[in-house]
């Protein structure tokens, strides 16, 4: 059975470009500038062996309260029952760090043993400095300790190969 990996995160921290960077294709992955534009499970299939998984965003999405709701059981339901599903890709935006909503989404992947795998993205917008300043702060609030967060910028491509090589490709051999 392929494997799946998930990309969780905020509505528009760029869930989809970090997809379509990794894909190598600018349209592969639909972007949009609108909070909640992803409203369902959408199922990349890479290598015929495994499976990208985007995830709705939480957070910003101007939605019913019903609808949203709709969101969270439909992820929920897919993260308690997907066997095949190594890793859910964290992606928080480096110029925000991190709050409640963040840390929450981190422990709730703990509680239920999904291991939970922490990407900065949109490095592009800071300076190396104020991008030292966030991680620090980010990482006292995380509680998680077993791997080192990615800062990457998945417009400019600065840290992704780093990403492939750390994260992806592990969790794709493990499947062999």
């Amino acid at each position: 059975m392929p494997v799946e990996i998930a990309f969780a995160g905020r509505s528009n921290v760029g869930k989809s470009s970090l997809l379509n960077a990794l894909f190598g294709r600018r349209k592969y992955v639909k972007v949009s500038s609108r909070p909640g534009f992803t409203q369902c499970l959408n199922f990349f299939i890479v290598n015929d062996n495994a499976y990208f998984v985007d995830l709705p965003g939480y957070g910003y999405a101007k939605a019913p309260r019903r609808v949203i709701k709709k969101w969270q059981r439909l992820v929920e339901g897919y993260l308690l029952k997907r066997s095949s599903l190594k890793a859910v890709v964290c992606i928080f935006d480096i110029r925000r760090g991190v709050d409640h909503l963040d840390t929450g989404l981190i422990s709730y992947l703990q509680s239920i043993k999904v291991t939970p795998l922490v990407v900065f993205n949109k490095a592009d917008k800071l300076s190396n400095n104020k991008i030292r300043t966030n991680l620090e702060r980010a990482r006292l609030l995380l509680p998680i300790r077993d791997h080192e967060p990615l800062v990457l910028s998945a417009r400019t491509k600065k840290g992704l190969s780093r990403f492939v090589d750390k994260v992806i490709c592990p969790l794709l051999s493990a499947q062999e």
